[in-house]
């Protein structure tokens, strides 16, 4: 009894500190964001917009955001390749995709708006034709989900599906406190392929949600095999995607070593091209892990 009236006060007193800290705490600006000209790598040329005098949009326009795996991407798509972006963020990997798949086509799926108008104007600017994206969140079901997300005074670009409770550190928490909500429709991988074309490529980054996004594609992976990129958070997460993948007999590749969150390759055992293109760009056998 005891302790049910602790957390009662608790969970009472919560709104009430927040309240107090978020007044106490001075506004941030609103972030800028400008015309940025990507100037080397696979999206080299493209235009984004991008926060105003942040590490993340020099990297960007250097080519040396994600570098390491670009060169995979590079290898792995297609000029005719059908590509799906989960989570668009500030649009480098739509814009990548876009440059290598110039005879196929790419759909971006971004929930929050900001970010998916950003994202448009710079296909636009970039003339890219094949390229579409949809407001809306990928998800394990087709329909409606509270979206938790970064405002306009931050330069976060983090947003994640309540359902799912985002990423597990404490960093990822603090910053959740500071998050706005919003109610934004939900596709699945395979309502998304009878809606877009059967994907050759999919890149999922998705703040926690990678393993119930998979469990909407079943249909689609377990046909198609497409190749998967996958930004995993947390051990948890990765333990989730194995879970659904090797079922499907698919095999998860480290493609790098550098990183917290971690992006890892899944394809297909049976891939033996894409093994060997990991084995090419990394000059020795991939490490494998989570598989059976």
């Amino acid at each position: 009894m005891k302790r049910q009236i602790q957390n009662s006060c608790r969970a009472i007193l919560r709104p009430i500190a927040r309240a107090a800290r978020n007044a106490l705490t001075p506004a941030k600006e609103p972030t800028v964001f400008d015309w940025n000209r990507i100037e080397q790598g696979v999206a080299r040329d493209c235009s984004l917009l991008l926060p105003r005098n942040q590490p993340i949009t020099k990297a960007i326009c250097s080519g040396a955001y994600e570098s390491e795996t670009m060169r995979f991407v590079s290898k792995l798509v297609k000029t005719d390749s059908c590509c799906f972006d989960i989570g668009g963020h500030y649009g480098y990997y739509t814009m990548a995709l876009s440059a290598i798949a110039t005879e196929g086509s790419v759909h971006t799926f971004e929930p929050v708006h900001e970010h998916a108008m950003r994202i448009q104007k710079g296909v636009e600017r970039s003339s890219f034709t094949r390229t579409r994206i949809h407001q809306t969140a990928v998800a394990k079901v087709c329909g409606e989900m509270k979206l938790r997300f970064a405002g306009e005074d931050s330069d976060d670009s983090m947003a994640y599906l309540d359902e799912y409770g985002g990423v597990d550190t404490e960093a990822a928490k603090a910053n959740y406190q500071q998050f706005k909500e919003s109610i934004v429709p939900t596709i699945s991988i395979d309502q998304a392929t009878e809606l877009h074309g059967i994907p050759n490529f999919i890149k999922i980054d998705a703040e926690g949600a990678e393993g119930a996004i998979l469990e909407g594609g079943v249909q689609t992976i377990s046909s198609a095999k497409p190749r998967l990129l996958i930004e995993v958070h947390g051990i948890h997460e990765a333990l989730h995607c194995s879970d659904v993948l090797n079922a499907m007999d698919y095999q998860a590749i480290l493609l790098s070593k550098q990183k917290t969150t971690l992006p890892v390759l899944w394809v297909d055992r049976c891939d033996t091209e894409a093994v060997e293109a990991a084995k090419s760009i990394l000059g020795t056998s991939p490490t494998t892990f989570f598989n059976r």
